[in-house]
């Protein structure tokens, strides 16, 4: 008991840590729709042999994730930063997966998605209590579209191409942010029947600079991972951006408090992931979280 509270502590000082590098720690989480519900599950064995009635009820213990990503998509879900299993998206873009589960007061669900062109999703969390006996649903999930820049580094007086995937035919809109609040651009656009979406923005009159893009459904608070970009003297495509971040779970070039919540969940726990080990000494401390701040994002 006296670990764990130890550790709380320990978690709460490099929370202090994140908000003093400028860490949004206050404002990272979107809220979301998602209803969990829970309900008696079970089988009934046939009879043995020679017997009669119709069994006993053997309650199972399950989790089952359902709700929308992007047609095609291959969505993941880890156990405590662990992959426990991956299913496929309809050509609509729903998709439903169960585990068989045991009792257990907390455990860590992390989901995210592969759209068809292999870009990923940002990383949603999920902690839950799983109680014996009961399918645990979590339903209503939806993933916000995948974005992708072509370019790290915009000419001054040219234009940014982003594209990614969404939900089929859905109304969507890319806000584009300066580093002052005149230099916030808003545009509309719609996916396709295949989810794809492509626009073409043009920056011709905007300074130079540091920006950030995302996407998301009109009327909807979830957005897509933030892509940065400057405004420059040249172009630099994108592909010539670092990859593989250290604590970068989810592989999205992007580190951030979703990242920072499965490191804090591992901490002084053996047997951590590797993405989550950052300088891949076999247990997670105060090294690891200091790793994570120098690559912070936010």
């Amino acid at each position: 008991m006296a670990n764990d509270f130890l550790k709380k502590i320990a978690i709460l000082a490099i929370l202090s840590l994140f908000a003093g590098i400028g860490a949004p720690i206050a404002f990272a989480q979107v809220t979301e729709t998602v209803t969990i519900s829970a309900e008696v599950s079970g089988t009934t064995p046939p009879p043995a042999e020679g017997g009669g009635g119709g069994g006993v009820s053997i309650p199972k213990t399950a989790v089952r994730f359902s709700g929308e990503a992007y047609p095609g998509a291959t969505v993941s879900i880890l156990k405590s930063g662990n992959l426990a299993t991956t299913v496929l998206a309809d050509s609509l873009g729903k998709f439903s997966a169960t585990l068989e589960e045991q009792y257990d007061n907390t455990i860590l669900y992390t989901l995210f998605a592969h759209d068809v062109a292999g870009e990923k999703s940002v990383l949603i969390n999920y902690p839950i209590a799983v109680y014996s006996g009961y399918l645990t649903h979590l339903s209503g999930i939806r993933f916000a579209p995948t974005i992708l820049s072509d370019l790290a580094q915009v000419k001054q007086g040219e234009y940014l191409t982003l594209s990614g995937y969404s939900l089929p035919s859905r109304n969507l809109e890319t806000v584009v942010s300066g580093e002052s609040e005149a230099q916030k651009k808003t545009y509309t656009l719609s996916s396709g029947q295949d989810g794809s979406y492509k626009i073409v923005l043009p920056l011709l009159d905007s300074p130079r600079g540091e920006y950030t893009a995302y996407v998301n459904y009109l009327a909807d608070a979830r957005i897509s991972k933030l892509v940065k970009f400057t405004i420059g003297g040249v172009n630099i495509p994108s592909s010539e951006l670092v990859k593989n971040i250290p604590g970068d779970c989810n592989a999205d070039n992007v580190i951030s408090l979703t990242d920072f919540s499965v490191l804090a969940f591992w901490y002084g726990k053996e047997n951590p992931p590797r993405c989550v080990d950052t300088n891949n000494d076999g247990i997670i401390n105060l090294v690891d979280f200091s790793i994570l701040a120098f690559w912070w994002t936010g």
